[in-house]
């Protein structure tokens, strides 16, 4: 990844980076690790000392263990919040996911990747109000679903009016629960256009819907139905 020329390098931040398979994070999510390689025994040491996050992407080219693993330039970064010490040096983490970013350039391939980032926001522009409201709306009835499926009842949805803050609520919810395809939610991740993102959100949030109204109704407990 080469550095732009027109980026400032003291608008950059150096991040140490986790490339992982299958793994697309939103602002808000929660994101359990195990840690067994070394050399990510060493990232989380370093992160954990000195209290600082590291960056989670999704892998392009390549696998997780081994060699470095070419990773897409835009990810989220993860804080550790809490820390289990396992045998032999291992780790069980919980991470929480707070700011996207785009990788600018690679600095360091051993023993773990580290990247300049410049810190991605989202651009101003109006937004649509029926379109939040819409996603508002099914939103609701996706919680209502959960918990009715879950054998609860959620007679009070508090759904949030800040669209980018729906938006990562919206992801956060569908991630645990419904396969969502990596292509879509990294597609999502990399756009800066909250319309744009919303737009793209409300169809897949209102299939969601459906399988959850589906598996309602068969009042069958909800294992994670795949969106095709």
């Amino acid at each position: 990844m080469e550095q732009s020329s027109d980026i400032p390098r003291d608008d950059l931040s150096e991040l140490p980076l986790f490339p992982l398979n299958d793994v697309v994070l939103f602002p808000g999510m929660r994101l359990p690790l195990h840690i067994f390689e070394e050399r990510y025994k060493e990232m989380i040491g370093r992160c954990s000392e000195e209290e600082i996050p590291f960056g989670v992407l999704l892998i392009k080219e390549g696998q997780e263990v081994g060699d470095p693993a070419e990773p897409v330039s835009i990810g989220t970064t993860a804080r550790i919040e809490q820390v289990v010490e396992l045998s032999e040096g291992r780790l069980n983490i919980i991470t929480r996911a707070e700011r996207r970013f785009r990788v600018v350039e690679i600095v360091q391939q051993l023993p773990y990747l580290v990247g300049l980032v410049q810190y991605l926001e989202d651009e101003p522009g109006d937004i649509a109000d029926v379109l939040v409201e819409q996603i508002r709306k099914e939103f609701a009835d996706f919680l209502t679903l959960q918990a009715t499926i879950a054998g609860g009842w959620n007679s009070n949805v508090n759904v949030t009016e800040e669209p980018a803050q729906l938006f990562n609520d919206v992801m956060t919810s569908l991630s645990a629960s419904v396969s969502l395809p990596k292509e879509l939610r990294q597609r999502m991740l990399e756009s800066t256009d909250t319309q744009q993102r919303l737009e793209t959100l409300l169809p897949v949030l209102s299939r969601c819907v459906q399988l959850m109204q589906e598996q309602a109704d068969k009042n069958n407990p909800f294992r994670g139905a795949r969106l095709n």
